[in-house]
């Protein structure tokens, strides 16, 4: 596909999700300002530290995930905030979030095949953990909308594909030699990717998933982890209604929370700005929220889990630079 199309495309549906989705949940904009006027400092502060504390424990993830030879957590804490700095800037900025963030893996010491193979545990661990999270919601939101065939049917989508989820990795750990022949059958059909690397791949992400679920208290310090790196995340978006004047119910929250995560993991707009704020609020309302609480809530909850990451990237990346010698970032 040309440059100039690639470009083009995510463009005109993000014009077109701003035009048709965003705007119409910032007609009420100006009255829902009034609501600054009653918003509680303490729980404000509260949702800072929250999502401080989010980060920190994805962080603190990274490092139980990478094992004993691992660098210091002060250098994960800046190579994940470097991530998600640069994945909130870019469309679909994840692959390019991660090549940066294995290039700054390899400059603190961790050889790039530790490094994929962790980071791809990581992110399989996180998003199995989400996906769990958000089936409860859904389940703790059912009675609310039993009558609902459309949210009946996403409920059903989202538990089958959890239960893919589960059983690829089941499958990958279990039954390893043939997963490794349909990889290799797989890689035979894709351009430049060679079988053997593909096998090599497999192989050793199996191994270290292995490793992990046999180490117990590993184990369950990494799931624990996740679910903190999420539950703090969604904390944060709760206090936050709760300081306009509005919290919803618990299958409420982790189901819009939820769905606006997902979301964030769509190539369109960077993070999903525009697309999560105008699917969200909408959300929200659904489940009886008034409007002005649900547009401060998410729009606030969003200034820290989207924007605050960027400018604490951008001073991690400096940082790093600092730290070790400028040639080897590609300075």
């Amino acid at each position: 596909m040309p440059l100039w199309l690639r470009i083009a495309v995510p463009a005109v549906i993000a014009i077109a999700v701003i035009r048709f989705v965003v705007v119409p949940q910032w007609a009420g904009a100006l009255s829902a300002i009034t609501s600054l006027e009653r918003i509680s400092l303490p729980l404000l502060v509260c949702a800072v530290l929250l999502e401080l504390a989010s980060l920190f424990a994805y962080s603190a993830l990274t490092a139980v995930v990478l094992g004993h030879d691992r660098p210091s957590y002060w250098s994960l804490l800046r190579l994940d905030l470097v991530d998600l700095g640069v994945n909130h800037v870019i469309p679909g900025g994840a692959p390019v979030a991660a090549a940066v963030r294995l290039r700054l893996f390899a400059l603190v010491g961790v050889r790039p095949t530790v490094a994929f193979t962790a980071t791809t545990i990581e992110i399989t661990c996180a998003n199995l953990v989400l996906g769990a999270i958000f089936a409860v919601g859904i389940l703790l939101s059912l009675a609310q909308f039993a009558g609902n065939s459309l949210y009946l049917l996403a409920a059903s989508v989202v538990l089958v594909i959890l239960a893919v989820a589960g059983a690829a990795v089941w499958a990958l750990v279990v039954r390893t030699d043939s997963t490794v022949r349909v990889t290799r059958a797989i890689a035979v059909r894709v351009p430049l990717l060679a079988p053997q690397r593909a096998e090599a791949f497999v192989r050793t992400v199996a191994k270290h998933i292995r490793q992990l679920i046999t180490d117990r208290r590993r184990m369950v310090t990494a799931v624990a982890l996740s679910a903190a790196n999420w539950l703090l995340d969604a904390a944060a978006l709760w206090i936050l209604l709760a300081a306009f004047g509005g919290a919803p119910g618990i299958g409420a929250l982790l189901t819009v929370y939820g769905v606006g995560t997902l979301l964030t993991m769509l190539p369109i707009t960077p993070g999903g700005l525009g697309i999560v704020e105008g699917v969200m609020v909408p959300a929200l309302v659904a489940f009886g929220a008034a409007h002005p609480i649900a547009l401060l809530g998410v729009v606030g909850w969003r200034l820290l889990e989207y924007w605050m990451p960027i400018p604490l990237g951008a001073l991690s990346w400096f940082s790093v630079r600092v730290g070790h010698h400028p040639a080897a970032l590609g300075a």
